[in-house]
Order: structure tokens, then C-alpha cells, then sequence
């Protein structure tokens, strides 16, 4: 079960100081995009027939060249599927039809590179890409914003589900959500609707029913994403009189903490949270919202700790100089 599961993140540092805790918490961030950059690099690969890495992400797309190879790849897969489109009687999408400019033996870091990614970029705002998903060309060729680079990559993801174009596996997660949304709600279930996850494997409490429309061959859902739930959420064990609450609602939808969430699996390897519009590791979602694996920063004789964690700490009783949430920061666009 553990092995394939996303690499267990560790709670937090031993802290001594400030330092140390900004190195930790880099690592974490770094770690939370780890299954995004895999996604997008597998579905890079299939469309442009090369092979990239979660690892070689960045440096293989840092001088632009392959991201103008994608746009002129998905720019024809468009104008081909617009073509099925009209022969059906559907309305004209604006595509464009240009050669894009690049330099395929532009050095990372360079000039060139910085250009071939803003006729990417230019490219992006044609089809659709919103000024908001856009990332900067340093983000990408001095590897500054990773995140706002993928970011960008799925937004072209689920433009390409417009023209009937392989998406990235979170686009299809979102699809999938969309639809169940859409659907009508189950019939109400002759036991409770919420569904506590087992304390350990070895429990074996009645099978639920199948919610109606909701396959049980999903790979995105059933048994293996609740077992990996509970993994998670008793990974470290909690022993607080009052527990985080973690409790199965239906297939692919959990109660946590107060919040009813869109949990699935990618790839049969990382358990992801539907949170706003986008994703977030379940594993990073809890570090923010489990008050037990918050860290409170306590100043003892001038050094930096972790707070016991004998017991659960009230968040109500915490003052903005005591404590410290880890949380991730998404930039907005100016």
C-alpha cells in the first residue's frame, strides 16, 4: 500500500532556526508539485513523442523550444478537430494558423530562450489562455515560478478538451467531478450517509452501497483511494480526545474537518483534493487544516521549536505571534 503512494512528506523539521525551517519548508513546496509535474510531463510526452521526467521537467522545457513545438502540435490537433466540429454543424473556433518563431539551439538561461518562450506565451493568449494563467518567461527559463509554469500547462489542458485532445489526468479528474456534480444526487442510503474510515485494513465493516451512476472500476476512486485516505489521515496516529474529523461521504467524496471534498487518485499514485480551482496533495492539505500537524513556533531564549505534539493545540487559543500555519502561496496575476 505505502509503495504506492506519493513519498511520505515529513511533519517539520527539528527547528534550531529560521533558516532550517525555510529550507524544510522549500522542500515541502518543491514536493507538493511533484504530482503535477508528473502529469504534465507524461502528457507532454505522448504528444510530442519525446520522453520527459517529473526530474528533467524544467530543465527540458527551460529554453522554450519544446512548449513552441507543443503549441504548433496542439495549434494543428485544434484546427483538425474544428474541421470535424463545422462538418457537424457546430460553430467556427477562432484558431489560430502560424508557424511559431522559435530557435531550437537556444542555451538555457539566454536571450533566445526568453524569446521562444514569449512567442509561446503569445501564442497561449490566442488560443484562450487567460492573462491570470500566464507565467512570466523567467518563471520559466531561470526555473523562478515552477508552479506558475504548470499551471499554465493545464489551463492549455483543459483548452484542449474543447477540440477533443488527450488532457492532462487532473483535467480528467475535473471532468469527471463536473459530471458528477451534474448528475443526481443518489437515492438516500438505508444506513448513514457518512461513513467513518476504518481505524486499520484489518477492520472489516459492512460494504456500503454502490452509489447509483458511480462505477466501481474507477481508478480514481473505491477501495484502494480509501485505503490510501486512511493511510494518510492516521499516518502519524492521533491520539487527540477530539480527532480531525476524516470521514467518507460516498465514492470520491469526503468529509474533512468541516469541508466536503473531492478526493481522488492520479495515476494510482498520488491522492489529490479538489480545493477552489485547482489541486492540492491530501497529504499538504491536511499539514494546513489538521490542527495537530500546524506547527507553533514558540520562542524559548531567543531559538525557534516545534510545539509538543502530546496534544492537539487550539487554534482559537493561538495568537498570531505564537504560531505559524505552513500554507502555500498561489501568486496572483497583476
Amino acid at each position: 500500500m505505502c509503495s504506492s503512494l506519493s513519498p511520505k512528506q515529513s511533519s517539520g523539521p527539528g527547528l534550531t532556526d529560521m533558516q532550517q525551517y525555510h529550507q524544510w519548508l522549500s522542500s515541502r513546496h518543491e514536493a507538493s508539485l511533484l504530482p503535477m509535474k508528473e502529469d504534465l510531463a507524461l502528457w507532454l510526452s505522448n504528444i510530442l513523442d519525446l520522453e520527459i521526467t517529473a526530474e528533467s521537467f524544467m530543465d527540458r522545457l527551460d529554453n522554450g523550444f519544446l512548449l513552441c513545438q507543443l503549441a504548433e502540435t496542439l495549434q494543428e490537433k485544434f484546427r483538425q478537430s474544428n474541421g470535424a466540429l463545422l462538418s457537424r454543424g457546430n460553430s467556427k473556433q477562432n484558431i489560430p494558423h502560424q508557424r511559431i518563431p522559435c530557435r531550437q539551439s537556444a542555451p538555457s538561461g539566454s536571450f533566445f530562450a526568453r524569446d521562444n518562450t514569449a512567442n509561446f506565451l503569445s501564442w497561449c493568449r490566442k488560443v484562450g489562455v487567460g492573462e491570470t494563467c500566464l507565467f512570466e518567461s523567467e518563471d520559466l527559463v531561470l526555473h523562478k515560478q515552477p508552479r506558475e509554469v504548470c499551471l499554465c500547462l493545464l489551463e492549455l489542458g483543459r483548452i484542449a478538451t474543447r477540440y477533443n485532445v488527450e488532457p492532462p489526468g487532473l483535467i480528467k479528474l475535473e471532468k469527471e467531478i463536473e459530471q458528477e456534480e451534474k448528475a443526481p444526487p443518489p437515492p438516500p442510503s438505508p444506513v448513514s450517509p457518512v461513513q467513518p474510515l476504518s481505524p486499520s485494513p484489518s477492520s472489516s465493516p459492512s460494504p456500503s452501497p454502490t452509489p447509483t451512476k458511480v462505477s466501481c472500476s474507477k481508478k480514481s476512486t473505491g477501495k484502494m483511494l480509501d485505503d490510501a485516505v486512511r493511510h494518510i489521515a492516521d499516518d502519524p496516529p492521533c491520539r487527540c480526545p477530539n480527532k480531525f474529523c476524516v470521514e467518507r461521504h460516498s465514492q470520491g467524496r469526503y468529509r474533512v474537518g468541516e469541508k466536503m471534498l473531492f478526493i481522488r487518485m492520479l495515476h494510482n499514485k498520488h491522492v489529490m483534493v479538489r480545493v477552489g480551482g485547482g489541486w492540492e496533495t491530501f497529504e499538504s492539505y491536511l499539514l494546513k487544516h489538521d490542527p495537530c500537524r500546524m506547527l507553533q513556533i514558540s520562542r524559548v531564549e531567543g531559538k525557534t521549536s516545534p510545539v509538543s505534539s502530546s496534544k492537539s493545540p487550539n487554534i482559537k487559543d493561538l495568537t498570531p505571534d505564537s504560531y505559524l500555519v505552513v500554507a502555500a502561496h498561489y501568486r496572483s496575476k497583476k
